[in-house]
């Protein structure tokens, strides 16, 4: 078999581009040795062999336009394990990642630097064999042809109002797919989208791109998902990925082709009319440069309208109207390049190139690439001239990025999450496996909802989804302005309960389970006194017919699992939890409920049901739920210290003094930030951040 390893340099994505100007000088050299090689990796791009040598040619097909941006081709010498069979190297459930090797001629030991230009599936290989040669050739096409290939099982609904970057990590967790580059963006889905069982994934990433024109999303060559906003409208946007100005800069030939027709320095979008309000989304464009040649004083306007049903935000049109601004301002100057490979350059890479024309330096951008990987083969890359317009900079966006800032400083180094956990870990009896949580941002409206925890029940990684709106905070404890019951603390040590319940019991167990245990187990672990007060209170006092409400929406909760979500549900789901902590058998506490369900094999329904017929004198599940009926009102009465008319002493979380703690813990000192471990954020778990 061939060398299993690879030496030298590898050059993965190469938008850093701190080394480029090695790699400058490594494809400047008068002579090149390249060298071909090709990882054979597992669904989870674990390598399972590199082989070297073997390689006999192929090429690598770019197209910046296209999802599916990276299609090839690529033969080899055909030895048996190479054969198209089950538990040969190039066998379906396998991957491929080819490499191209340039040995540096003028160091000691020729070394060679590796340059990725792909990751692939394996489709359609082809045996070739005749009296003097056997050989295989197989397709390439990045990991997208996934999502061409897999289809819904059942109808998906994207509501209107998910944040862009949400619909997209959702969409793609969901399907098991965790290698992803996601941008943040205040931007949402404009109005509901449905697609049917059938629909290929493709189709529902295509729709999400396409909302605001201005949206790329695409694998890069080591197979990660990328979905972001182009950056090349902007003079700083993107740096030159390579010059063809110097000399020895490899260009054998190029032509340049000009259009006058669709030129246009003026577009107006006109959406769809909403039939409620009669209101037409609508926005404009206009190349406000004054020293473009193509301003309006220079040449007139030159007006497009663009009538589209299908955008009904003014944000959508918005989008829309500079897309085609940037792309119809300019003589749709193109650019045929043919050079020595350049074997870092991607699609919408940007490359300088002395213009015939102007005879100045001038910039374009890549449209597409043809590489071929045989020894003295040329490079074929499809440019067109970049012109820039300037644009207003997003402070919505740049605010977003300050209060995520604070929110994961809070996180790091003042334990939002971690004194949760330890609280957790203490009274419940729940620690973490260790597994990945990514903390992730979106902007939402302010006082809806403010964080969520997604698990998944094809990988142990959750997500902790924080509302930027609700979370513009100072201090210790994180004051949002919206009242102690909201610190940011106690919203994200309720988040903590749903992490910990995911990873412990397991997503689908959790699931399974009803949702005011899960919630009410959120909310005592904090205390909600002051949610309770909402609830039940009018006019400094207790309103009995509040409370006698309260208790029956939590009976009904008990007898059907039912759950409304509003504010009066999470205060059942917290009187319940309450009394069931009161319940318990002397001796034993809520760690002894948590453990019984973790330990059975039952679904998470009816575990927590055996739970509290373990761990209470009830008999039944049902004797529980009567006691509760019946005795709640006077519970909350009698064993449950409420201050009427101010903020609570104690929040009535279970490590209070209410409860099983020894002394009372107000909303400052329900979870003591200062007494956090700096640049700790979970001390069970791996948590990442993927801020704006």
């Amino acid at each position: 078999m061939a060398n299993s390893y690879i030496t030298g340099d590898i050059v993965m994505n190469t938008n850093d581009i701190s080394g480029m100007a090695n790699y400058r000088q490594l494809h400047l050299q008068s002579v090149r040795k390249i060298l071909i090689t090709v990882e054979v990796l597992d669904k989870d791009l674990n390598t399972i062999e590199t082989i070297q040598g073997l390689s006999t040619g192929g090429n690598i097909s770019i197209s910046s336009e296209s999802l599916l941006r990276r299609t090839g081709s690529l033969s080899f010498t055909l030895i048996d394990y190479l054969m198209p069979k089950k538990d040969s190297l190039l066998w379906i459930t396998n991957k491929i990642r080819v490499y191209v090797g340039i040995e540096d001629l003028a160091s000691k030991d020729s070394s060679v630097t590796h340059f990725c230009v792909g990751t692939f599936y394996i489709t359609e290989p082809n045996i070739d064999i005749d009296a003097t040669n056997r050989s295989i050739s197989i397709n390439l096409e990045d990991n997208m042809m996934r999502w061409e290939q897999e289809e819904l099982e059942n109808k998906l609904v994207i509501e209107a109002g998910t944040p862009l970057h949400t619909a997209v990590e959702e969409l793609m967790r969901f399907y098991g797919e965790f290698n992803i580059s996601v941008e943040f963006t205040d931007l949402t889905v404009p109005y509901k989208l449905e697609f049917s069982e059938g629909d290929n994934i493709l189709s529902v990433l295509t729709k999400l791109r396409d909302l605001y024109m201005d949206w790329v999303c695409y694998y890069d060559v080591e197979g990660i998902l990328h979905f972001h906003k182009m950056q090349i409208q902007r003079e700083d946007g993107e740096p030159v990925a390579w010059s063809f100005i110097d000399n020895g800069d490899h260009i054998t030939s190029f032509k340049e082709s000009f259009t006058y027709k669709e030129l246009k320095n003026k577009i107006i979008v006109i959406g769809a009319t909403d039939e409620k309000t009669g209101l037409t989304p609508r926005a404009e464009a206009k190349i406000t440069k004054d020293d473009s040649p193509f301003h309006e004083n220079e040449i007139g306007v030159q007006k497009k309208v663009i009538a589209d049903s299908s955008l009904s935000t003014e944000s959508q049109c918005d989008a829309k109207a500079r897309y085609e601004l940037f792309k119809r301002s300019t003589f749709q100057e193109r650019l045929d390049i043919t050079t020595a490979p350049i074997y870092f350059l991607d699609g919408y890479n940007i490359v300088e190139i002395i213009d015939p024309t102007t005879n100045r330096p001038e910039k374009f951008i890549v449209d597409s690439i043809n590489l071929g990987l045989g020894v003295g083969e040329d490079m074929s890359i499809s440019t067109h001239k970049l012109y820039y317009d300037h644009f207003e900079a997003d402070s919505s966006l740049e605010k977003s990025r300050e209060v995520a800032d604070i929110v994961a400083d809070g996180i790091l180094n003042k334990g939002w999450l971690s004194l949760s956990e330890k609280r957790i870990e203490e009274f419940y009896g729940l620690v973490g496996s260790g597994s990945k949580v990514i903390v992730r941002f979106e902007k939402g409206s302010r006082y809806g909802t403010t964080a969520y925890v997604t698990g998944y029940t094809s990988d142990s990684t959750q997500t902790l989804t924080v509302d930027l709106a609700d979370f513009e905070s100072y201090g210790e404890s994180g004051d949002t302005g919206a009242g102690k019951a909201e610190y940011s603390d106690r919203i994200l040590g309720h988040e903590t309960v749903h992490i910990l319940m995911n990873d412990v019991f397991g997503v689908i167990k959790t699931i399974n389970m009803p949702t005011w245990f899960k919630e009410g187990s959120a909310e005592f672990i904090h205390g909600a006194d002051e949610r309770l007060k909402i609830s039940i209170l009018d006019s400094g006092a207790i309103n009995d017919e509040k409370l006698s409400s309260i208790v029956q929406l939590a009976t009904d909760m008990l007898n059907t699992n039912s759950w409304k979500g509003d504010n009066d549900s999470y205060s059942a789901s917290y009187l319940i939890l309450k009394y069931l902590d009161k319940a318990v058998l002397t001796g034993k506490s809520m760690k002894d409920v948590m453990q019984s369900i973790k330990a059975s094999k039952s679904t998470g329904g009816t575990a927590v049901k055996d739970a509290i017929v373990t761990n209470t004198p009830f008999t039944k599940y049902e004797d529980f739920v009567s006691d509760f009926k019946n005795n709640a009102k006077a519970f909350v009465k009698t064993r449950i210290t409420l201050n009427l008319v101010g903020d609570e002493q104690d929040t009535g979380s279970i490590g209070g003094s209410d409860h099983r703690g020894s002394k009372p813990l107000n909303a400052e000192d329900v979870f003591d930030n200062s007494t956090a471990v700096k640049g700790v954020a979970l001390n069970n778990f791996k948590v990442e951040f993927d801020k704006p």
